[in-house]
């Protein structure tokens, strides 16, 4: 690969030591079906509320769109905020933690070499 697109210390000139599969994605995004997959637990079995389902749909979107979400500020904006913030759409902290946990780990796949 690095013979036809240019070298890996090109690359690395250009990007640093930004993984591959992360600077992919940030191009490409992330399918829909495989984000949706990744967040299923809480579109489709769990009993969240009408707002916080919408903030997870908003993050699906996100990661859709963008590939990943490495910068949590995000989450502070508007369309994430069109309902409530996080600490008020998710008075059960733990169910926050957990969907932190998929943001994580579909981040985290990005970087596997």
């Amino acid at each position: 690969m690095w013979s036809d697109l240019g070298t890996k210390d090109e690359y690395e000139a250009e990007y640093g030591d930004k993984p591959l599969g992360e600077f992919v994605r940030e191009i490409v995004g992330l399918d829909m079906n495989a984000a949706k997959e990744a967040f299923s637990e809480y579109l489709d079995g769990a009993n969240l509320d009408s707002g916080q389902i919408y903030f997870v749909n908003q993050i699906v979107e996100y990661i859709v769109h963008n590939g990943l979400m490495k910068d949590l500020s995000v989450l502070q904006e508007a369309p994430f905020t069109d309902q409530g913030n996080v600490v008020e759409l998710f008075t059960d902290f733990t169910v926050w933690a957990e969907i932190r946990k998929v943001i994580e780990s579909i981040n985290a796949n990005a970087t596997v070499a």
